[in-house]
């Protein structure tokens, strides 16, 4: 199948976490694991590609002098034997870099961050999203650039909550980082 061929995710088979994380990369697809289905999306687009490479560098400019942990992009988290989503952008503290191993991440990160691709919103709005809740990440943001909107949910018990979403033309001052001030429409293409 061609890249520009694909539209949206396909499922491909089913499998566990460790067996996946022994598939080789892939540069024209995104591979993930969802509930034990292999699932593959064509690889972000530009501007998607660069709004979160430039989030990533602000918040990494906020947190490396601050020594509060890494920022990793698009990286593999194993969450169980069925669960290894690769969020766009992934937040660690400190005391979870012990997290980090060679192939990927091993529980859950302290923030998860998707772009929202319009062909396949249901999966971050609904698939990962109950999933993110489920394994106890405290934070998640989903970014909609058509939209121009972030909006930011806190895990409250066992689901996500305090939802507060924030327009592009206004500063987003996440609540994981006090103190810091984000320009988003700064970060646009």
């Amino acid at each position: 199948m061609a890249t520009a061929e694909l539209a949206g995710r396909a499922v491909l088979f089913r499998m566990t976490s460790d067996q996946f994380c022994d598939l080789p990369p892939s540069d024209s697809f995104k591979l993930e694991l969802l509930d034990g289905e292999v699932v593959v999306a064509a690889r972000p687009i530009p501007n998607h590609r660069h709004f979160i490479f430039q989030l990533g560098v602000v918040l990494q400019g906020w947190i490396k002098p601050r020594r509060l942990g890494r920022i990793l992009l698009d990286t593999l988290m194993k969450l169980n034997g069925t669960w290894t989503p690769a969020p766009d952008l992934s937040f660690l503290k400190t005391k979870h870099l012990k997290r980090v191993k060679r192939k990927r991440i091993v529980g859950p990160v302290d923030l998860a961050v998707e772009v929202l691709s319009p062909s396949d919103e249901q999966a971050d709005r609904v698939t990962k999203f109950a999933a993110y809740a489920e394994f106890g990440i405290p934070w998640y943001w989903i970014v909609d650039l058509e939209k121009r909107v972030l909006e930011e949910f806190e895990l409250v018990g066992d689901a996500y909550g305090n939802r507060r979403i924030v327009s592009f033309d206004k500063p987003f001052s996440p609540r994981l980082f006090p103190g810091l001030t984000i320009d988003l429409a700064s970060l646009e293409w």
